[in-house]
């Protein structure tokens, strides 16, 4: 195994700096996906319907178990098998007890992953508001999916029933209650914002993948787009988001990097850019912007990056031409790959 880890150092070392191959660029605001992204479709989980609700009326279910996503081959546009790396034995250290409940909330034939301009606890770059959820960018019309068993808590518009930092914040939405709850026994919710138009009605059973809307541009959405939360606790509380990175299955082969970033003492960094780079793939991160979205209550990570091939990444921060943290870690696929960040004085 060492012998096969420097080797596989020796390969980073040659060809890490070479023009990435970025299968999801950073930079543009509605990515396209490479054939990376198209050959995976995960299958929702079977789960038993919640009895009929009323508005305003949270159900406190049993906890069901839900299945792991099965591993399936990557391959090119000509069908040839992408190159693989032999992973790591498993590390007890950085891995943890994920809660993948979620399938995607639009279709993998439609643009299924979350902008990383913007994503959970981001600002991009300033310009904005610290994001309560994560963007996927898709036309108008584009239809929008549940994305796990429950029953509709909410359908319609949000002029007199607020769930944003003031009314008319998402326009028209949806927001379902699910069928499980949290790892600490809290209700789980999501929300569908900004739509064209709703297509259920508050109080509805609904399954994982059923139609519930259209994309639109209501609210304060700047261009169409579904803005999608998950919230504990408190469905009406802004507050109570969690990052949707760790609550939806990841592409098969993929994985999900989650950790907390802190300075030499110890201190949780606001606002701090994270460089994630393998042979293949060059992405950012960035920590959360400030205390006003929480960590999981399980992880208490504060920053995330979803979506990466299994693969060997080196992670860094630089603070201008200088190196404050590196390190050589390995996304496992199908689960959450932890990572503590300390930066040298």
């Amino acid at each position: 195994m060492r012998i096969l880890f420097c080797s596989l150092l020796l390969a980073f070392a040659l060809t890490a700096f070479q023009p990435a191959q970025a299968d999801n660029p950073t930079p543009s605001p509605s990515p396209t996906p490479t054939t990376e992204f198209l050959f995976i479709t995960n299958t929702p989980y079977a789960a038993t319907p919640l009895p009929t609700a009323t508005q305003g009326v949270i159900i406190r279910p049993t906890q069901p178990s839900f299945p792991t996503p099965t591993p399936g081959a990557s391959v090119d546009a000509n069908g040839t098998p992408l190159p693989t790396w032999t992973p790591p034995p498993a590390d007890p250290s950085v891995q943890i007890a994920d809660h993948y409940h979620f399938v995607r909330p639009i279709s993998d034939d439609n643009v299924n992953y979350a902008d990383r301009t913007y994503p959970y606890g981001g600002t991009s770059g300033g310009k904005l508001q610290v994001h309560h959820g994560v963007d996927l960018v898709n036309p108008q019309g584009t239809l929008i999916m549940a994305a796990g068993d429950g029953v509709v808590f909410y359908a319609g518009d949000d002029l007199t029933t607020v769930f944003g930092a003031y009314p008319n914040y998402y326009g028209n939405l949806v927001v379902i209650q699910h069928n499980f709850n949290s790892p600490e026994g809290q209700p789980v919710f999501t929300l569908y914002g900004h739509m064209k138009e709703t297509r259920v009605q508050t109080g509805q059973a609904v399954k994982a993948g059923d139609v519930i809307g259209v994309v639109g541009s209501t609210g304060i959405a700047q261009g169409p787009h579904l803005h999608f939360e998950v919230r504990i606790g408190d469905p009406h509380n802004f507050d109570d988001t969690r990052n949707p990175d760790l609550w939806i299955y990841p592409y098969r082969t993929f994985g999900t990097l989650a950790g907390r970033i802190t300075d030499a003492s110890g201190n949780l960094l606001y606002q701090a850019t994270i460089q994630v780079r393998s042979t293949k793939v060059r992405r950012y991160t960035f920590s959360y912007a400030d205390n006003s979205v929480h960590g999981d209550d399980t992880f208490h990570e504060n920053f995330t990056l979803g979506d990466l091939p299994a693969n060997y990444y080196e992670v860094s921060v630089n603070d201008g031409q200088r190196v404050r943290f590196q390190k050589m870690i390995y996304i496992y696929p199908n689960r959450t790959t932890w990572l503590d960040i300390q930066l040298n004085p």
